[in-house]
């Protein structure tokens, strides 16, 4: 028992002994005089703290099982919504945006309400599927129920987000005509729902999604006084219609459309200059003939041509002078034309036998000149339209109402006064300057825009002047009538016209006419000639 205790009390002194080093001393206090030295030490770096677990809402973890067992949507947007709705509740935690196991959360009853008012936005509330409620509350109460209420909701505000950007009609020049070359202004469907997450006004950043032009807010705001009070669209008026259909044009303009740039209204007839949001010209234009229109479409400014070649458009070559070469080519030399090689070697048109030879196979140009065209000036914005703003000799053009008369290019009122405007913008030039290259500067001389100048062609069929006053433009082209069909459900009735982008084919036998036109002399005079009035379509309208 004796050496036990002597064991024991040895053992408690060692500890004694050794314990100054093993404990931290007291900001007061210094090491043990007897502790052997440690070497110094960096201080450690100082760490966040780990995040505490968050308590995992039991609606969220079915929300992410209902969603990974989805059955794909037949439609390609609508997969595109699955997929980043499947992939942004498997990465979030804690509770989902708008259901919890204790029922609705304050931000769904926002985002319900914002849905709900799509009528007063040109939208049909009715295509959004949200969650019954009863007296304000989820009629659902069963965690799988309210799974899929949060499923709803987040559904509805990924249509609502596509529909806001254009998405009732994804692709206009397939779904209406090849003729309005249009794209929705989408929003990836994961940005939205990131965004939703991340708002607290998730009924403010829908809205936020509609166009923020001013034209589309002053439509707007004509066309809420038109909705039905029972709020059936059925009933909206031809007038409320129109402003619908203008206000669905709007979503597929660009966002930003510059600030400066040219805006031509081809149902008014009418170009505008813009510069930070302000008209600093307005001048009259010509527009494509009803079976010739011009495109509605959007491409920035790349040269301005003055003293142009013109070169002759595959569709002309085709069905107006082939034939007028088959019988002689009065039209040719009526108009100083020229024929070339694929890679731009000049040829004699004379040579060939037209009956037999396929103009597709040359190019045809006319050389500036006081028979130009293409008068003074060209715009040119390359696009697959083959289309351009350029001047004219025919200024008569001009004076109609309706101006539908080109074949599709755009005829400017004024012309060298927008070119003076753009040569300024981009380059600092002077009026005169443009004057003098305009009077001897080079042949086809192509100045290169190095600003972003958008070109717009547009097609609004209604309009909100600075007094409030809404100004209506006659629907020469049917795409308004289009508009309205596809956003009323009856596609079937959308009559899509021809495919302009669709290899040009002769309208005509080469061979019939070569037969027909033995012993016809192409240069009779024109009074004695069948074909007369071609000489007409090409003096009034020729290539534009």
């Amino acid at each position: 028992m004796g050496n036990f205790k002597g064991i024991l009390f040895g053992t408690i002194a060692a500890f004694a002994t050794i314990q100054p080093v093993l404990a931290d001393p007291s900001p007061n206090e210094a090491p043990a005089q007897n502790a052997p030295a440690q070497p110094a030490m960096p201080p450690a770096p100082e760490t966040a703290a780990a995040p505490a677990a968050v308590a995992e809402d039991p609606v969220l973890g079915v929300v992410r099982t209902k969603l990974r067992v989805t059955h794909p949507a037949d439609n390609e947007r609508e997969r595109m919504d699955q997929a980043a709705l499947t992939e942004f509740y498997a990465a979030r935690h804690g509770e989902g945006l708008w259901v919890t196991a204790s029922g609705l959360k304050p931000a769904a009853k926002a985002l319900a309400a914002e849905i709900e008012n799509a009528n007063a936005y040109g939208l049909d509330a009715s295509v959004f599927k949200l969650p019954k409620l009863e007296n304000g509350a989820l009629t659902a109460t069963d965690t799988d129920a309210l799974a899929d209420a949060e499923i709803q909701y987040s559904t509805a505000a990924l249509l609502y987000a596509r529909y806001a950007r254009g998405g009732r009609i994804p692709d206009p020049s397939e779904m209406l005509t090849t003729e309005f070359d249009r794209r929705p202004q989408w929003i990836e469907p994961a940005t939205v729902i990131n965004a939703l997450a991340d708002s607290h006004e998730p009924d403010a950043y829908l809205r936020s999604l509609h166009p923020q032009q001013p034209q589309f807010e002053k439509l707007r705001q004509i066309y809420v006084t038109m909705l039905p009070k029972d709020g059936k669209l059925t009933k909206l008026s031809p007038t409320a219609k129109r402003i619908r259909a203008n206000m669905e044009m709007w979503r597929w303009m660009w966002l930003d459309m510059g600030d400066f740039y040219v805006l031509n209204n081809i149902p008014e007839f009418m170009q505008y200059v813009y510069k930070d949001g302000k008209i600093i010209r307005s001048a009259k234009i010509v527009a494509g003939q009803l079976d010739k229109q011009s495109t509605i479409f959007s491409r920035p400014l790349k040269y301005v041509v003055l003293r142009p070649t013109w070169r002759v458009p595959e569709s002309i070559m085709v069905n107006e002078l082939w034939p007028s070469l088959i019988r002689g080519g009065a039209l040719m030399r009526q108009y100083g034309l020229q024929l070339e090689t694929k890679d731009g070697r000049r040829i004699d048109w004379r040579k060939y036998d037209w009956a037999t030879t396929d103009i597709r196979d040359f190019n045809v140009i006319q050389p500036p000149g006081p028979k130009s065209v293409l008068g003074h000036v060209k715009f040119s914005f390359p696009s697959q339209h083959t289309i351009f703003m350029h001047d004219t000799p025919d200024k008569w053009m001009f004076r109609p109402a309706q101006r539908t008369l080109s074949h599709g290019c755009l005829r400017v009122q004024n012309p060298m006064q927008l070119a003076e405007m753009i040569l300024m913008e981009d380059k600092g030039w002077d009026a005169a300057k443009v004057a003098e290259l305009d009077r001897s500067g080079p042949l086809n001389n192509e100045i290169p825009i190095t600003k972003e100048i958008p070109i717009h062609l547009v097609y609004f069929t209604a309009w909100v002047g600075d007094d409030g006053k809404l100004k209506t433009f006659g629907d020469v082209y049917g795409h308004e009538k289009r508009i309205t069909l596809a956003l009323d459900g009856q596609w079937s009735k959308i009559k899509k016209g021809r495919n302009h982008l669709a290899p040009v084919e002769p309208s005509f036998s080469p061979a019939a006419v070569a037969a027909k036109s033995r012993g016809i002399d192409d240069e009779a005079p024109r009074s004695a000639q069948k074909e007369e009035s071609l000489g007409d379509i090409i003096g009034n309208a020729f290539g534009l």
